[in-house]
């Protein structure tokens, strides 16, 4: 090779760059992953010459995936964090990585600079990838074309590989289960992979571990949709990337709802359909309504997710919204951005020729840059000198060329590029910016959509609008909304609504305003923060932190010298801050960077000032970074305070958005307060003053709500509503009043500190110089706190040198009355600053103790009482807490004090720590009784204490003395001793006396329990005084008690029945009846320790009560121990009068105990004061019958049952005759059982007090009910479905499914009206009341008809007429398998169920699989409603279907339109449970009016009149609040509270005018409704109408299967070229034209079942002997041990890729081989080598066949037995073969003759003869023919046509089974030369 010298020195320098490039290549791969498989672990890079980890920080599944493709591991399953695999080591080479997911490393996604991180290797970053499979060309990572990698390759799999492997496949790629396809959905082909079949059984892990065989032949590609990748698709949009959302779940495509859409959710979208950048979100279907099902709602993606799916949401279906608010979006179409900070910055790469590429910097230039900014909504490009690069690809270049006037980079010139090519980096301005302003963080604010920049309405523009701007500007947060007047060109009128946390303002929410337009003299501004001279940095909150100030965009920090609490005050009023609290220096919050600027006079003077020398510059300085000052404020939002007498008081007026306005009273308190007194450098505060105190505001009230902790430094930092969001009026305006002059520091509360007062303009200490009683009572009054306690107290030092000696006489009102001396004292000076303690502003007198008596309040300089008219148990929990003295045990009156009685309503919530924290309002009349003051006695004055107990009134025992309390020693201790506890607490009576720690241990000092302490009341008060003896007991001993509680019953029968009264602030009240049920009842019947609750008694049952109602609304759950832990109004509130006085009647000596209902259990008599057993000593029916009826609990069932032992050992033996009223008539024994007697407690079973008579089952029938000793019926006037409902519950027969009326029963009607809501287990727990007359028509008495009767019902549906049907056999639910489910067996399911027609027979478990035993559908038990409920008595057929194909039902109820012109209008009414009713006009539209019309077949709806347009209707009203989208095929599947659910009368019932009747379309099938799978399928719908030229539409009842075809013909023809089991249902017609103006739906058409099945015929089995040659077909054969023979199954069949099976039905064993062969035959040969005596015996074939995984086997073949026999001689054995070869010559001979003169044509086939060479043979089910060589040429290798009479033959085979083509012979004869080679 010559070369010259040029051409030398390229040659070496290419040479030299592929050395480089193999150096580079060959080198170690850039990532790997450490962990448990090559496809599984931590993340680690390459990176100048070592491995090193990846942090978690950002990382997702987005990020696995390219790393997972970077490996050729397939689909990531798990982006993995915390160092899931293990911590590396050495160095983290990259954080922050943030990819797409679409980048071929993980190096070209966007990260920081390599080796810049904040981690450690606990945050290493992992993934999980798939490994061995994944999903090509799906739309999402979970659907698409299935390849495995296998022997080092991926390779693609045949589609015939089956159910279980598809499951293994969906479930190792972490997509969970493979979901049906009613479609295929196409993911191309991949024809160049090596093929491979997968045969698993579906318990694999890993499709690794499945049989994976090599595949020759051509095979179609699998590919699967797994439940968790459903695939989404755009409708409706000018483009593929735009359109109506919609995604594909459960086999049904269905759309996604508008609620929380926005950008985010969008980009996820555009990502997973292949396009380009988000541009836009649309809302309230701006694309169209979609049909059928709502997927998703309230989707929160992040925007970094794969697939839409994998965004959080509410569930599948679970969703709030219709069709209107169908979500859409618009994505860029040929271009997105890739790496970019934001989405109008990155590489570029277009959508060209079908795939994605990236545009070459050649021919790159403005005109191409401005056209991709346009086309993505993103401005202009930047003009900047900078260089942005976002990295590069390897995807193909193209170069570009734009002319002028284009809109898209498609309609520029797209070229491929061949040669090197550096991708194009871009960034635009991004679509919005500020106009007008300072600066460009301040300004109008204009907005880049459709081309060109336009200014945006200010009529909805708000702070979180502006907060989005801000942040998308890079320009801080917003400082107020400004108005600068209308810009030029365009305003955009869209409404914009950002909740504030979105990136960019094309993420928020844009909707139209409502009309349109926009006054654009008004446009949106905003003023950032990014404009300010000054900020704030390096603190959690925006008004404190180091002080820097701006000049040029350069930020520096203020040296502290001169730096004074006045400048720093210009700092926090230039930020809207409020006052300044604190000038710090010395780098307080830290040292900052760059320069330093000195705190000059010139430039912190004032706002305007520091404002200018920003402009200007600041002076610098020579301090460093040591000396940075800093500020702190008081916070946003500024206070002020306004009309008070002094600085420190006024109504609280705050500035936002550059406005002052006021703040509302609402929970406005003292903590409140205390926040403005501390903002406003003011001292204690005094006083929370509401109602306008200082007067009305005017303007903005700002805050409502407010509630602080009460230690914040701002109101901004307190809890409240949104700013100007209230309910209050200027009346309500809050005030403050604080203590303007004087502080206490540092005290344990507020009343007790170091002394600071407020003197010459900033606070100073007060020293204990000559500090003594006279200046410490001045300070007390001044700030309300009574007396002084101490003088002197350690609180600590505040540090200042200089303060004040200060002199008083006692007598001043305040501090600032006396004598104030300067006084310096030196570091080395001992005086110390002047504290006090105050006694606090309350104390209580005239009572034993200090903490109880009457309650007295400082203020105003004086003590006074407190009026009592308003005081509660809230105010007295205060002051109880504020003494330190406990809680209030009860509110006492002790009679007036002297001096002053405030007259202030005094309103505590009981939370506040002290008294003067509660809102003090003044009486109407300013005026209070003073003989009547208030008092309070504190728990902390009880003698007696119950401890560790839930209940106040049970618990250990405790007793004081000389303020110590002590446990008691339960030696001695007996019920009255616990009853006198129980009566000091004022807790009823002593039920329970307790001993050995019961409420566990105490501590301290034990007592003993002497009658002298514990004989009464007084007696313990005594003893608490004097003492009590010490005990020698151990705190193991401790007794306890449980009392009644603060209950009682009044005027009752005996002590279990009457009035109900609570004790409460030590009065006797009762309790209202409103809610009060049954369940309140057993609570009280527990507490007053009697038996089972019989009657919870309303309406002064007992008579009417007196004094205080105490509870209303009463909710127990029935397991309480006191009513007072059960849910009620607040004590005292009601809305009630004594009329309404609560009673009980609880069973008052006899209880049932541990049984599982009331009528059940145990027996225990009240006998003796207690409860005792009663025992199982001749114990039989007489005393359970007696039981039973004292109880109201009916008839006893059992007279014995395991309801465990009580373990008393003393009990009764109880005789009675039967007729008693009560257990107590009855005789009693004592009977006492030693530990070894087996006697056992007595127990009973009664039926119940209600029960179903009359009906054909016990579940229905008319009611009967037992009570006072008898069964008698029910009156039905007021009986509802309420009350049905619970009779059904109690019976354990499920729910009502009817009312029905059986005619009168005999004995007893009960007049009482029963009033259940419907949620009550028993009816006794039901009110009942007595009707006003009294009297009932006993010929109408009340039934029910529960479903625990039905023979069958539907379940998991929140539609009693839609769901999983489930039918009864006995007490057995059994399911439904969908073979041959259809919707005429629906039908007998909703007419059983009286739930109208049957509009569709779902399978495939739509409704969710269910459990228990499956049963077929067939048609001797689904015929009609007879036959039903016949197989539900005799049984129905086991399938043996499994779960997941349970059957469905989806009924609707007949509509009819009465009182109209016609059939086409009228009254709506729904037929329901065997009886016509109406519909509410609530809600009431045109959409509900259409469906009702379309169901009727009459057209489109003309209007909906309401208001019984028609006349009113009667009987019930079925439905209200109905909601349509307008696409339903019935009104009850539209949204509605369910049947018979309403608040309306007749007078609104619904009305519809449709525009009249209109045809159903009809529906054919062709061939016929059963055809073979494989077959080709026309279905042809026809409608004539004169409403020609419209689209027929095709649809399954089953599923959302839909085909539209437009024809201008009376008919459509729908063709299925190749039917399939799936395309197997039942398919109706729908016919629908559009107008001008509106589209008229005919009515559904009667649908028709097409049913596909797989038939085979009978296969032949013929004898293959390798001595003769020859093929042969007896019936039965002899062969020598020994020798060597095979036997052939074929079939003639259109079903290929099947298998033989060759059985000996002797052995049973059974052979298998893959059939061979081509077009209809098919066959197998099976060698049985050296026979023996074990291969004899009957021989069939079998051919079997898998389709679309459902496996297929033919019936047996005809038998052939093969006998074996033993060897003879050789001579025999050459004579035998010889006869037979002359022999089968003749046949031969004879055969060939007759073959030609009939035309004869058999098939070729082929065996070996015991030489192994290959002959071919001629064969026919029963004829032998032998050929050699010469033959080759003869006939039988030529083409050939059968005959015509073996055409008539053909066409005479039993046309059941599967017919092979006309031209069969010919086929055979032709397509199969040579059949087989070898």
């Amino acid at each position: 090779m010559i070369l010259i010298l040029d051409e030398k020195q390229q040659f070496i320098f290419h040479l030299s760059l592929g050395l480089l490039s193999l150096l580079q290549f060959t080198e170690c791969e850039n990532i790997r992953l450490v962990g448990p498989s090559r496809c599984s672990g931590r993340v680690e890079v390459f990176y100048q010459g070592s491995w090193g980890t990846v942090c978690d920080d950002e990382w997702s599944i987005a990020n696995a995936e390219v790393v997972c493709q970077e490996l050729n591991c397939g689909a990531a399953m798990e982006a993995k964090n915390g160092a899931f695999f293990g911590q590396g080591k050495d160095e983290i080479w990259l954080d922050d990585v943030q990819c797409v997911g679409h980048e071929s490393s993980i190096l070209q996604c966007q990260h920081r600079p390599i080796g810049q991180n904040n981690c450690g290797h606990s945050e290493d970053a992992g993934v999980v990838c798939s490994g061995h499979v994944r999903l090509v060309n799906g739309t999402t990572r979970c659907n698409g074309r299935v390849e495995i990698f296998h022997e080092a390759q991926w390779k693609r799999v045949c589609s015939d590989w089956g159910k279980q492997a598809a499951q293994v496949v969906c479930q190792e790629a972490g997509c969970g289960d493979p979901s049906t396809q009613t479609e295929t959905l196409y993911f191309g082909d991949a024809r160049a992979l090596p093929a491979i079949k997968t045969i698993c059984s579906g318990n694999e892990t890993s499709v690794s571990q499945c049989s994976l065989l090599k595949v020759n032949e051509s095979c179609d590609d699998a590919t699967v949709v797994c439940g968790n990748g459903q695939p989404i698709r755009l409708v409706n949009g000018t483009n593929r990337c735009s359109g109506r959302v919609e995604i594909y779940y459960s086999s049904q495509w269905g759309t996604v709802c508008d609620d929380r859409w926005g950008m985010q959710e969008a980009t996820v979208a555009c990502r997973e359909m292949n396009c380009g950048n988000a541009l836009s979100v649309k809302y309230k279907a701006y694309f169209g309504r979609g049909q059928d099902q709502i997927w998703l709602d309230e989707m929160e993606c992040t925007g970094h997710e794969m697939l839409l799916a994998d965004c959080p949401h509410k569930g599948f279906g679970v969703h709030d919204c219709n069709h209107n608010e169908d979500a859409g979006l618009v994505c860029s179409e040929t271009v997105r951005l890739i790496n970019g900070t934001d989405s109008c910055s990155g590489r570029v790469e277009v959508f060209h020729d079908g795939r994605w590429g990236k545009l070459c910097s050649n021919n790159w230039g403005l005109k191409e840059a401005t056209v991709l900014c346009k086309e993505l909504n993103c401005g202009e490009p930047k003009n900047s000198k900078d260089i942005f690069y976002f990295g590069d690809s390897s995807l193909q270049g193209f170069t570009s060329r734009c002319s002028d006037n284009v809109n898209s980079i498609s309609q520029c010139q797209l070229q491929e590029h061949r040669g090197s090519c550096e991708g194009v980096s871009l960034v635009c301005s991004g679509n919005v910016r500020l106009t007008g302003g300072s600066t460009r963080c301040d300004g109008r604010v204009e907005y880049f959509d459709k081309g060109q920049w336009g200014t945006v309405c200010a009529e909805s523009w708000d702070m979180n609008d502006a907060q989005v701007v801000c942040r998308q500007l890079d320009c801080g947060s917003p400082h107020k909304l400004i108005q600068l007047g209308p810009g030029t060109g365009q305003t955009w009128t869209d409404q914009i609504e950002c909740n504030g946390k979105e990136a960019t303002l094309n993420q928020c929410t844009h909707t139209s305003l409502q009309d349109r337009t926009c006054n654009n003299t008004v446009v949106a501004g905003v003023f950032c923060t990014g404009t300010f001279a000054v900020r704030l940095v390096n603190s959690t909150d925006a008004c404190s932190g180091r002080v820097e100030v701006r000049h040029d965009d350069q930020w520096h920090t203020v040296c502290d010298a001169d730096w004074t609490l006045s400048k720093a005050g210009v700092v926090c009023e230039l930020l809207d801050c409020g006052r300044a609290m604190k000038a710090h220096g010395g780098a307080f919050f830290g040292q900052g960077t760059g320069s330093v600027a000195g705190a000059s006079n010139l430039c912190f003077e004032n706002v305007t000032s520091l404002q200018q020398c920003s402009v200007k510059g600041f002076r610098s300085t020579t301090c460093g970074h040591e000396h940075d000052a800093s500020v702190h404020c008081a916070g946003k939002p500024p206070i002020r305070l306004v009309n008070g007498t002094d600085r420190c008081s006024g109504r609280v007026e705050i500035l936002h958005e550059g406005q002052w306005g006021t703040v509302c009273d609402d929970e406005w308190d003292f903590r409140d307060a205390e926040v403005v007194c501390r903002a406003m450098d003011c001292g204690t505060p005094q006083r929370a003053k509401s109602k306008a105190f200082f007067g009305k505001g005017h303007g903005k009230i700002w805050l409502d709500d407010v509630n602080c902790l009460g230690n914040e430094t701002s109101l901004g930092q307190c809890r409240y509503q949104s700013f100007g969001e209230n309910n209050c009026g200027h009346g309500e305006d809050a005030g403050v009043i604080c203590s303007a002059t004087i502080r206490l520091s540092n005290g344990t509360d507020m009343c007790s500190g170091r002394v600071e007062v407020h003197h010459a303009e900033h606070w100073s200490p007060a020293f204990n110089v000559n500090w003594g009683m006279n200046e410490a009572t001045v300070v007390c009054r001044e700030i309300n706190c009574g007396d002084p306690v101490k003088i002197s107290e350690s609180f600590g030092q505040g540090g200042d040198l200089k303060g004040y000696e200060i002199y008083c006489n006692g007598i001043e009102s305040s501090l600032m009355q006396c004598s104030f001396r300067d006084y310096s004292r030196s570091v080395m000076d001992r005086i110390e600053e002047a504290s006090v303690v105050c006694s606090g502003n309350v104390r209580l007198t005239g009572g034993s103790s200090h903490c109880d008596g009457r309650v007295e309040y400082f203020d105003k300089n004086q003590w006074g009482t407190v009026c009592a008219e308003s005081w509660d148990m809230n105010d007295a929990t205060v002051v109880c807490r504020q003494l330190d003295c406990g809680s209030p045990h009860k509110l006492i009156q002790l009679g007036p004090g002297t001096g002053q009685t405030w007259t202030d309503q005094i309103e505590c919530n009981g939370k506040e720590p002290t008294l003067n924290q509660c809102t003090h309002t003044s009486l109407q009349d300013r005026t209070c009784n003073n003989t009547a003051v208030a008092g309070v006695f504190c728990t902390g004055s009880l003698t007696v204490r119950l401890v560790n107990s839930t209940d106040e009134c049970s618990g250990r025992v405790e007793v004081r003395h000389d303020d110590q309390w002590h446990a008691v020693c339960d030696t001695e201790w007996t019920l009255s001793k616990a009853g006198v506890v129980c009566e000091s607490l004022e807790c009823g009576r002593a039920m329970k006396a307790r001993g050995a720690a019961f409420f566990g241990r105490g501590s301290g000092s034990v007592v003993e329990a002497s009658n002298s302490c514990f004989n009464t009341a007084t007696s313990l008060q005594q003893c608490s005084v004097k003492g009590f003896r010490r005990a020698t007991c151990g705190h193991e001993y401790d007794v306890g008690v449980l009392c009644a509680g603060k209950v009682r019953l009044v005027n009752g029968t005996d002590r279990c029945s009457g009035r109900v009264e609570i004790l409460h602030e030590g009065q006797w009240g009762t309790v209202c009846d409103d809610e009060w049920d049954f369940r309140d009842a057993e609570v009280v019947c527990r507490a007053m320790d009697c038996g089972t609750p019989q009657r919870a008694k309303p309406g002064a049952f007992f008579g009417k009560g007196q004094g205080k109602i105490w509870l209303d609304d009463v909710n127990c759950l029935g397991n309480e121990t006191s009513l007072g832990q059960c849910r009620h109004r607040s004590f005292g509130e009601n809305n009630c009068g004594h009329g309404e006085d609560a009673g009980v009647i609880c069973s008052a000596t006899i209880r049932l105990i541990n049984g599982t209902d009331m009528c059940s259990g145990r027996v225990e008599v009240h006998h003796g004061e207690h409860w005792s057993p009663a025992l199982n000593v001749n114990w039989g029916r007489n005393e359970a019958t007696v039981v039973c009826r004292e109880m109201n609990c009916g008839d006893p069932v059992e007279m014995s049952g395991s309801f465990g032992q009580g373990g008393d050992l003393r009990g009764y033996e109880i005789h009675c005759n039967g007729r008693e009223t009560s257990l107590t008539q009855c005789s009693f024994r004592d009977y006492s059982r030693s530990a070894t007697n087996r006697v056992e407690e007595a127990s009973v079973v009664c039926s119940g007090n209600v029960r179903l008579n009359g009906g054909a089952t016990r579940c229905d029938g008319r009611v009967e009910y037992f009570d006072q000793n008898q069964w008698g019926t029910v009156c039905a006037e007021s009986w509802d479905m309420n009350d049905a409902t619970v009779v059904c519950k109690q019976l354990d027969c499920g729910r009502p499914h009817k009312l029905l009326q059986l005619g009168p029963g005999t004995g007893q009607t009960w007049n009482d009206q029963i009033e259940c809501n419907g949620r009550e287990s028993t009816l006794t727990q039901c009110p009942q009341r007595p009707y006003p007359d009294r009297t009932c028509n006993n010929t109408v008495l009340a039934g029910v008809f529960c479903t625990g009767s039905l023979a069958i019902r539907v379940a998991n549906s929140n539609d009693e007429c839609s769901g999983r049907v489930e039918v009864r056999h006995g007490e057995q639910w059994h399911t439904v398998c969908d073979t041959d489910w259809t919707l005429s067996k629906a039908q007998a399911v909703c007419e059983t169920l009286e739930c109208g027609r049957a509009m569709n027979a779902p399978g495939a478990a739509f409704h969710g699989p269910g459990s228990g035993p499956v049963v077929e559908a067939s048609s001797s038990c689904f015929d009609n409603v007879t036959s039903l409920q016949q197989c539900s008595v005799k049984g129905f057929t086991r399938a043996t279907c499994g779960h997941e194909r349970d059957a469905g039902v989806l009924c609707a109820a007949q509509v009819q339109l009465v009182g109209g012109s016609g059939e086409c209008s009228g009254r709506v009414e729904v037929f329901y449970k065997g009886q016509w009713g109406t519909v509410c006009d609530d809600d009431w539209e045109m959409s509900d009016a259409d469906v009702v019309c379309r169901q009727l077949g009459c057209g489109h709806a003309v209007s909906a009149p309401a208001s019984a347009h028609f006349g009113r209707g009667s009987g019930p009203i079925w439905l209200d609040n109905v909601e349509c989208s307008g696409q339903e095929s019935a009104l009850s599947h539209c949204s509605h509270p369910g049947f018979g659910q309403n608040n309306c009368g007749h007078g609104e019932d619904a009305s519809v005018i449709c525009l009249g009747a209109l045809q159903k379309p009809e529906i054919t099938i062709n061939p016929g409704v059963e055809v073979n799978w494989g077959d080709k399928v026309e279905i042809t719908c026809t409608l004539v109408t004169e409403h020609m030229g419209g689209t027929f539409l095709l649809k399954k009842t089953q599923g959302s299967f839909q085909m539209e075809k437009f024809s201008d013909q009376a008919s459509a023809t729908f063709v299925f070229p190749k039917v399939d089991f799936s395309q197997k249902g039942s398919y109706y017609c729908e016919y629908q034209k559009k107008m001008a103006n509106q589209i008229i739906y005919h009515p559904q058409g009667i649908p028709a079942d097409l049913s596909v099945v797989v038939k085979l015929e009978k296969p032949s089995i013929s004898l293959v002997s390798p001595h003769a040659m020859v093929v042969y077909s007896p019936d039965k054969v002899s062969v020598t041990r020994g020798s060597t023979f095979s036997v052939t199954c074929s079939i003639h069949s259109i079903y290929s890729r099947g298998f033989f099976s060759l059985t000996n039905l002797n052995t049973n064993n059974t052979k298998t081989m893959s059939a061979f062969g081509y077009s209809v035959l098919y066959l197998a040969t099976f060698e049985l080598p050296s026979v023996d005596f074990k291969d004899q015996g009957s021989y069939t074939c079998h051919y079997s066949v898998n389709i679309s995984a459902v496996s297929f086997s033919s019936a047996p073949s005809r038998k052939l037995y093969i006998s074996v026999t033993s060897t003879s001689s050789s001579s025999v054995v050459a004579a035998v073969v010889g006869g037979l070869v002359v022999l089968l010559l003749l046949v031969v001979i004879i055969f060939l003759v007759w073959r030609r003169k009939w035309g004869v044509s058999e098939v070729i086939v082929q065996f070996s003869n015991r030489f192994g060479a290959a002959i071919k043979q001629e064969m026919e089910d029963k004829t032998t023919v032998a050929l050699d060589e010469r033959e080759r040429n003869n006939q039988l290798y030529e083409p050939c046509t059968p005959s015509p009479e073996q055409s008539k033959t053909d066409a005479d085979t039993d046309s059941n089974a599967e017919r092979a083509p006309e031209d069969l012979a010919g086929k055979v004869c032709y397509e199969l030369e040579p059949l087989v080679v070898s």
